[in-house]
């Protein structure tokens, strides 16, 4: 049964056909009398509301097939990049990758992005060109643009019969009958099929002795040479075809059925079994091993967990082992799925992929085993959240809920984060792009209720001093009784960049008590942590106690502390005082047409660019641009470059806020106070 299984991950850049495809795929495998469509929001894959309204897919969807006595499981994914944590992990328990290539389009980021993570994850790579009845297509810098994009390993597995409205047909380069090829394409199609050969051959040492030396090679020479290439990705199949048209679908699914892997014939997965490396074999007489590569919710069966048992067998009604949390799960419900239709099954052997339901601690990158095979799987790499906003709640019944919806919407999807920030006195939800975090908000208020507003997060300033200062702090309250009194002398100066604070206690003579001084620290501490311009913290300072007057009576802890924060803030307005900035390290990947663009507005935002470098056919800008200046920035690059440009960003340091600038930031801060 495993060698009959094909599981294959389609990826590619968004709106090149990927949901098409597999409807196309359930349509000419029987499973529909008729195709859905994204437009009209009724395909098998895209079913969440998100989906059916936006027109396109925010997450990973399984659906299966049972075509020419195989059962292929189809893993569709987005292909927009601020959802590629589903795209992720739609490639950890990939067995094959389609890449869909829209022909016209040329290679999209996406599509080049996603080929590489395909590459790197060592599985075979099928590449299908799409959209093929589309107009204005040049095939030929088609084939030059994935050569760049794919390497030259890419090798035609079909010759299309022509293009646009007159795209009918495909020829089958690999063991169609050359006679029978049409007349006005046979010189071509017989120069591809050379192609073919000569890039199988170079794959074997000993095909290519044989070749060198002048020696016939038959086709049955070929075939078995040909499956071990693409297994090792030394050779890369093309083919074409048009998912709307259901043209060159048959094709595909037989080139995936004869050419694929198995999920015996993947590379084993390595886990860890009481510290030590082991591999886990695709046996369904082994120990039982499976991985949970997607959680989401679904309104009548509650959490769901989508896992592909790597080795053993699943069975419904018994126990296993959750490896993180040391718990037994109970599998009580188990299914096959395609799209939202689920098929009970009582067991699911290895290679397969399937749904667990209503399972207590599981959630995604968690491993269930046998409870005497406790080994742990590497976990899904999901990419780092960029883009932030801030979440107001609209009531306090919205307050309540928010962090709950959060957290059910996070456990779905990790490339979300969320937290409320005491400095900035704002709750931050993090996400990959503004349409990510446009889809999380709308989940949060259609699915779990709760209605929250955005604003522009606030930018994290500091402040800090030029020159030395002294200060001088007084607290003294008399009363019937006890007073309150605290006296202190303090003299502060700038410390270097990034010297964070340091505190040094020069009273000599008992003027201030010892037990008294961590008083003074405390006050201190507390007016640095609202400063005197922007009331933000403040940073870089050395604060030097060197005098002060107490009462043997009246002095207190409380005394000495306000005493301490008074004398910081009279220091610091004496010295000087400036603002400062986050700066983020900027790393925009963008095609070389789109350079000067996206330079220009870098500088619009203050950046400093630091530098270029090729990396394939892209041009990668480092920059340095302050955090103020970064707000909206991933639509901003998307319309500039088309949705071709990426970036990542991280903390880099702090410096000096411009005068002007900060004279708008300090006057801002005054009115909110």
């Amino acid at each position: 049964m495993v060698d009959k299984i094909r599981n294959v991950t389609i990826v590619g850049h968004g709106g090149c056909g990927k949901t098409s495809l597999c409807e196309a795929i359930f349509f000419k495998a029987g499973v529909t009398t008729r195709m859905g469509s994204v437009e009209q929001g009724n395909t098998i894959m895209d079913y969440d509301d998100e989906e059916i309204k936006r027109k396109f897919s925010v997450r990973l969807s399984v659906g299966y097939v049972e075509y020419n006595d195989h059962f292929i499981n189809l893993v569709d994914t987005p292909g927009y990049l601020d959802f590629a944590g589903e795209v992720y992990a739609g490639l950890r328990i990939a067995d094959n990758v389609l890449v869909v290539v829209d022909a016209t389009s040329m290679v999209e980021v996406g599509t080049e992005k996603y080929f590489e993570a395909a590459k790197k994850k060592g599985v075979p790579v099928f590449i299908f060109v799409n959209k093929m009845t589309g107009q204005e297509i040049n095939l030929d810098a088609l084939w030059e643009d994935m050569r760049q994009s794919f390497g030259p390993g890419i090798t035609p597995f079909q010759l299309p019969m022509g293009k646009g409205s007159d795209f009918k047909e495909v020829i089958d380069l690999v063991s169609g009958d050359v006679n029978a090829f049409p007349s006005d394409l046979k010189e071509k199609a017989l120069k591809e099929r050379e192609r073919l050969r000569e890039n199988i051959i170079e794959t074997s040492e000993e095909l290519l002795e044989k070749y060198m030396s002048g020696e016939e090679i038959s086709d049955d020479e070929l075939l078995p040479v040909l499956k071990n290439a693409i297994l090792k990705q030394q050779v890369i199949p093309v083919l074409y075809g048009d998912a709307k048209e259901v043209i060159g679908v048959e094709e595909l699914l037989k080139a995936v059925i004869n050419f694929g892997a198995s999920p015996s014939d993947a590379k084993p997965e390595t886990g860890k079994l009481e510290g030590n490396d082991v591999e886990i074999a695709a046996n369904p007489d082994g120990k039982t091993v499976a991985f949970v590569f997607k959680t989401f919710q679904e309104a009548h069966l509650g959490e769901v967990s989508v896992i592909k048992v790597l080795s053993g067998k699943m069975e419904s009604g018994k126990e296993y082992l959750n490896v993180r949390s040391q718990r037994a799960e109970k599998i009580n419900q188990m299914y096959l799925i395609r799209g939202s239709d689920r098929k009970d099954t009582p067991s699911l052997s290895a290679g397969m992929i399937g749904a667990l339901v209503k399972l207590k601690e599981t959630r995604t990158n968690d491993t269930l085993s046998d409870k005497d095979f406790a080994v742990e799987l590497p976990p899904i790499e999901f990419p780092a959240p960029l883009v932030s906003i801030a979440i107001i709640p609209e009531s306090r019944e919205d307050q309540d809920k928010v962090s709950e919806g959060l957290n059910k919407l996070k456990n779905e999807d990790q490339t979300i984060d969320f937290k409320y920030d005491p400095e900035l006195k704002q709750t931050l939800l993090w996400g990959l792009g503004e349409m990510h975090l446009s889809v999380v908000i709308s989940k949060l208020k259609d699915r779990y209720g709760v209605n929250v507003r955005t604003e522009k997060p606030k930018i994290p300033y500091r402040e800090s001093i030029r020159k030395p200062a002294e200060g001088f702090g007084k607290y003294v309250k008399q009363t019937g009784g006890h007073g309150q009194y605290g006296v202190c002398n303090i003299k502060i100066e700038p410390l270097p960049r990034g010297g964070g604070y340091e505190f040094v206690n020069q009273i000599f003579g008992g003027a201030i008590p010892n037990n008294f001084i961590p008083a003074v620290e405390t006050g201190v501490k507390k007016a640095m942590e609202s400063g005197a311009l922007a009331g933000s913290k403040v940073v870089d300072v050395k604060v030097i106690l060197y005098d002060g007057k107490y009462h043997p009576v009246d002095s207190s802890n409380l005394a000495f502390e306000i005493a301490g924060s008074l004398a910081f803030k009279e220091a610091q307005l004496k010295a000087d005082p400036y603002l400062l900035e986050p700066i983020y390290e900027l790393e925009v990947t963008v095609p070389e047409e789109f350079m000067g663009e996206v330079i220009g507005d870098i500088n619009s935002r203050r950046g400093k660019i630091l530098g270029m470098d090729s990396e394939g056919r892209y041009q990668v800008i480092k920059a340095l641009v302050p955090l103020a200046e970064l707000y909206n920035y991933s639509s901003t690059l998307r319309s500039i470059t088309k949705g071709k440009g990426t970036y990542t960003m991280k903390f880099s340091h702090y410096d000096e806020v411009p005068a002007e600038i900060a004279k708008k930031i300090i006057e801002e801060a005054k009115k909110e106070e």
